[in-house]
Parts: structure tokens; C-alpha cells; sequence
């Protein structure tokens, strides 16, 4: 008797890769997927690899499916991908996506599926100024090097629903065709889960949507929305550039939040005088200034903290972010470690011998939910009308103006060079022994400042480019 040997005419998986990051639910993605196909009667695996944190190293979940039904043998799966190898990958991120081009993992086989979101590093947040990565070029290589890009705006495919970015991601997933599984099969898969069925069957089923509809351009261009300043302040803003006019609003908005409308007019004196004197064609030195001397005059104190800790409706974005209703008991919890500084940027300056040597700090654990958590930080919030008079406040205001004198006097000199010392605010950052140190290092620089504009211009320009480097490279000692 001959014998018959079966062979299947399928020769390799369709290959699929996932980066998420810790809270975005990629885990209970690839589950999802792997129930749906082996519902379908499909031999599927997934392997991940765990990043470092949930901000510092994305998690990575690769999954294959043998796409046919009961092969004649079993297939040999891999545990990750090689170039060339995937048909799909889903970044719950931007950059992930970058990060996959980077390894040679998307080419043009494959179709990439990604979240417009930001969610910035810790390496982003750290850096001494404004450390964003610029989604848009990423976007644009995604686009070149890609079979086909399936962008996601998830906040505004989920608007008015509790729908995750996981759900909408295993839809747009399905809607691309390239997995041989159903609508129905993976809805069935969610329901098994038990898993916030209703929002996730939800959630499914905009992706799928999304998918199939017709690409729409994606600005990733900032993507940010700032309080308007009040009408009242309509024909200061007016009195500057047009070009500045948005970044001014916002400072105004801001200022006002922190202390009070007349504190929004120093901003507005403060600003003028370097407006003033600013000869750039496109007004540059005056939105520079205009933006780090509203963060500067808005340094987070102890008061701003109870401010913040306590502002109307907080609890309920939190609830928001995380999908939860109200009928769910929420905790949340504040975690503190004020230093000496900290208590003293609250008093006034005669006042600072009661405060004592606290070390590291006192370690806060403050239930902000509850009564007595929420009073203390009211009563933080409640001293706003002291800051003036507080030892930091006068510190602050000090090395504030001596910043803007010397912005003033090199823009009369050199307006690039205005522009580049303008820039040096982002040493004043952090609290506690950073901030000080920030400070500390500004005034160095600024103390003879004058002499050496007059004396030694281009070595003055190129401490200038080379402090701003150091800050960048190092912001803990900015």
C-alpha cells in the first residue's frame, strides 16, 4: 500500500506585533486575540517581552496564527519577529511605532495600526525644558515605509463612551482583513474575558469602524488647548505682536489661576519691555519670553500644590481616565516628601527660624478622597494670598528680574543671542535642591553679565549654548 501524505499548501503564519505600555491594556489585547482564534479552530500563540516601567520600556506581545483550520500537523511557532516577517503591527503609542522601524520590523508587507496620542517618556519629562519627542516625523516615515497606516485618534473615537484603546485597537485590528477571524468570533472572545464587557464590545466595534473607513490626516502638529485669557485683557494682548497673541492669552490664563489679575498685569509689564525691544522680523525672542515667564511666575509651591490636588472635578477625570463610574469606590492616594524649603516657600521670610532641618523630607501618604486628607490640601490651597509675602516668592521675583535685565540688554546687541539667553529659564525648574541649584548657577551667570556683553560677546555666546547643553544632558543639576 502507497502512502498518502497530506501537506498543507499554507507555508507560515500571519505575524502580528504589539507595543504597549504598562495600563494600556496589551496583555488583555493579546488574550483577546488568542481566545478568538483558537474559538475559530486556528493554531495561534503569543509570547511577550516586558518592558523596564510603564513609561521607560514599552511591552512588547508577539502573536502568530496558522491560518488553517486543523493543519495536518502542528505548526512550529517563533517566539519574536524577524525583518520582514510581520503583516501587522499596533503601536498604542506613536513612538512605539518609530521604535519598530528603528529594529527593521515594518516594511512594506506590513500595515501599521497606531494610537496618535502621546504619552510622553520619563526621559521626555525630565529634560530641561521642552524634552517632547515630535510625533510628526514619525508619522511621515510610518507612511513611507508601510503597506498601509491606520492612524487612531482614541480620545476622539471613545468621545462619550468608557471605551479603552485596547478595545479600539482589536477592532481596527479585525477590520483590516488580515486576520482570518470574525466580528462575532471576537466578541464572543471579549464576552469570555468578563472584562468591562460593554464598554470593551463597545470599544470593538468603533475600531472596526475605523478600519474600514477612509483615512483622515492626523495633525500631530502640538495637538495641545490652552485657557483663553478673560475679555477684559482683549487690548493688552492686542498691543503685541499677532504672532504672540495665543501663547500671551494662555500665559495671562494661567497667572490668573495662580494668584490673581494683577499678577497678570506684572506678566504683561514684565513682557513689554522685552517686546520692546525685540527687532526679530517674526517676534521669536518675544514669544520665547512670553512662555518661560509664565512657567516661571507659576513655580509650583506647596500653595499651587493644594491648589491643584484640590481643583473641582479632578476626582472625576481620574475616574474618566481609568473607566470607572460613579458607583465605584474610588481611592486616592497623594504621595508628599516637602523638604525645609518647601514649608518655607509658605512663610514670610522672618518667619523662616520656626521651620526646622527636615532632612529628606517628611514621607505624605494624604488620602486626598477623604475629609480630613482633602481639608489639609484646601488649607494649602487657602494661603494664596500669603505667597507674596512668602521667603520664595521674593526669592523667585529676584531671579526673575535679573533674567529678563539681561534678555533686554543682549537683545539691543544681538537678537539670536537674546533669544538663546531668553532660554536659560529653563534652569529654573524642579523644587527643593534642584530648583536651588538652578537658581544658584543662573545668578553665577548673570553677575557679570553686562561686562562680559560688552567685552567678550562671542565667548559670552558660546557659555550661553554651552549651559543650555549641560541642562539638557543633566536637568537634575540645571
Amino acid at each position: 500500500m502507497n502512502e498518502i501524505k497530506v501537506t498543507s499548501t499554507i507555508d507560515r503564519p500571519v505575524c502580528l506585533l504589539l507595543g504597549a505600555l504598562g495600563g494600556q491594556g496589551g496583555g488583555v489585547l493579546i488574550d483577546w486575540l488568542v481566545d478568538a482564534a483558537k474559538r475559530a479552530g486556528y493554531p495561534a500563540q503569543a509570547t511577550s517581552t516586558p518592558g523596564v516601567a510603564q513609561r521607560t520600556g514599552a511591552t512588547t506581545y508577539y502573536f502568530e496564527l496558522f491560518p488553517e483550520k486543523n493543519p495536518p500537523a502542528q505548526p512550529i511557532f517563533t517566539f519574536f519577529p524577524a525583518s520582514g516577517d510581520l503583516d501587522l503591527m499596533i503601536a498604542m503609542e506613536p513612538t512605539e511605532a518609530g521604535r519598530a522601524i528603528e529594529r527593521g520590523f515594518v516594511t512594506d508587507c506590513t500595515t501599521v495600526i497606531t494610537a496618535t496620542e502621546r504619552v510622553y517618556s520619563t526621559a521626555e519629562k525630565v529634560s530641561a525644558g521642552d524634552g517632547r519627542i515630535d510625533a510628526a516625523p514619525i508619522i511621515e516615515a510610518l507612511g513611507k515605509a508601510t503597506k498601509n497606516l491606520i492612524q487612531l485618534d482614541v480620545k476622539a473615537l471613545s468621545a462619550g463612551t468608557a471605551a479603552r484603546g485596547n478595545a479600539i485597537a482589536f477592532g481596527a485590528i479585525i477590520g483590516t482583513g488580515i486576520l482570518p477571524l470574525t466580528a462575532e468570533e471576537c466578541r464572543a472572545s471579549i464576552t469570555e474575558k468578563g472584562v468591562a464587557v460593554e464598554s470593551n464590545i463597545a470599544g470593538f466595534d468603533i475600531g472596526l469602524k475605523a478600519a474600514d473607513a477612509d483615512p483622515q490626516p492626523t495633525s500631530t502638529e502640538g495637538g495641545l488647548t490652552h485657557n483663553a485669557a478673560p475679555e477684559s485683557f482683549t487690548s493688552d494682548i492686542a498691543a503685541f505682536p499677532a504672532s504672540t497673541h495665543d501663547i500671551i492669552g494662555y500665559g495671562i490664563a494661567r497667572l490668573i489661576d495662580y494668584q490673581n489679575e494683577a499678577y497678570a498685569q506684572l506678566y504683561l509689564t514684565r513682557l513689554k519691555t522685552v517686546c520692546d525691544v525685540d527687532t526679530g522680523e517674526n517676534k521669536k525672542l518675544t514669544s520665547e519670553v512670553a512662555s518661560h515667564l509664565a512657567r516661571w511666575m507659576s513655580y509650583e509651591d506647596v500653595i499651587r500644590v493644594g491648589q491643584l490636588k484640590t481643583r473641582p472635578g479632578r476626582l472625576s477625570q481620574i475616574r474618566a481616565e481609568l473607566g470607572v463610574d460613579a458607583g465605584v469606590p474610588l481611592k486616592v492616594t497623594d504621595y508628599f516628601k516637602p523638604g525645609r524649603d518647601e514649608f518655607l516657600s509658605a512663610l514670610p521670610k522672618s518667619l523662616s527660624w520656626l521651620v526646622p532641618n527636615l532632612g529628606n523630607g517628611i514621607a505624605l501618604h494624604i488620602q486626598t478622597g477623604s475629609f480630613t486628607g482633602y481639608a489639609m490640601l484646601k488649607f494649602m490651597a487657602a494661603l494664596k494670598p500669603l505667597r507674596s509675602k512668602s521667603a520664595q516668592y521674593l526669592e523667585e521675583q529676584e531671579a526673575i528680574e535679573q533674567w529678563l535685565d539681561a534678555v533686554a540688554k543682549t537683545a539691543a546687541v544681538d537678537n539670536d543671542l537674546a533669544i538663546r539667553t531668553s532660554n536659560l529659564a529653563i534652569m529654573a525648574r524642579g523644587y527643593g535642591r534642584v530648583r536651588k541649584t538652578g537658581l544658584t548657577k543662573l545668578n553665577e551667570i548673570f553677575a557679570d553679565w553686562h561686562d562680559n556683553l560688552a567685552s567678550n560677546p562671542a565667548g559670552l555666546s558660546a557659555g550661553v549654548d554651552q549651559s543650555i547643553l549641560l541642562a539638557h544632558a543633566n536637568p537634575d543639576e540645571a
